[in-house]
């Protein structure tokens, strides 16, 4: 399972759209006050807040690798360490292509308590999405997909597609990417440190394990300073 970076089943981003993109990181820029080094706050999340360790995955919706992760990692993690209290994850979006953009567009459409809904939705159906991609059918998948989150009809996806307040917030998450290397996704950010699924997580038990050894020196950390 390799990290995805480029997929040309798939069509790139148009100059359209990315310069619509790059307007909108100015505007969030200029109106945006001096933040932190990391803001938690960009992406969405699940998990405490107060959780000791936090992964923030920059993922894209068409990525095999990011679907892999998504369906044979992300479970044990979330039942294990996310729904315990011991993890906070954050998803944070890669534009790799237009499909990638209407996709990410209408998971967020769906609303903060659905996004999640969503995205599991559409990684379980990319073999589909990607499939209609590539025969020039995919406005008819996005509107299978969206429809139990709102997208009925072309009207309603156009509607979200166009929405300014989400491609500003979808700005922010390309924006903060700009601190990373990102040589490919999906890339799990932990403690500053970029990681890669291909390379150091190629199983639920390999990445617990780590996790175990992150979370056992946050202890120890803390412990020391109390004393």
């Amino acid at each position: 399972m390799a990290a995805c970076h480029s997929d040309p089943a798939l069509p790139a981003r148009s100059p359209d759209m990315l310069k619509s993109i790059l307007t909108a990181v100015t505007a969030a820029a200029f109106l945006a006050m001096p933040a932190l080094a990391e803001d938690l706050s960009v992406g969405h999340s699940k998990g405490s807040k107060d959780a000791p360790l936090t992964i923030i995955e920059y993922g894209s919706l068409t990525c095999g690798g990011c679907k892999y992760f998504h369906d044979k990692i992300l479970p044990r993690i979330e039942a294990d360490y996310i729904e315990t209290g011991k993890v906070r994850f954050i998803f944070r979006e890669v534009l790799r292509n237009d499909v990638d953009t209407a996709l990410v567009t209408m998971a967020r459409c769906a609303g903060r308590d659905k996004f999640f809904e969503a995205t599991d939705t559409m990684f379980a159906r990319q073999p589909d999405v990607i499939k209609s991609a590539q025969a020039g059918t995919v406005l008819d998948t996005f509107i299978e997909i969206g429809t139990p989150y709102g997208i009925r009809d072309v009207d309603t996806f156009n509607a979200c597609y166009t929405d300014m307040n989400v491609r500003l917030d979808m700005a922010e998450v390309q924006e903060s990417a700009e601190a990373y290397e990102l040589r490919g996704t999906p890339t799990l950010v932990i403690n500053g440190e970029e990681k890669y699924v291909d390379d150091d997580f190629k199983s639920a038990d390999a990445f617990a394990a780590y996790l175990d050894t992150q979370l056992a020196a946050l202890s120890d950390s803390t412990g020391s300073e109390a004393n």
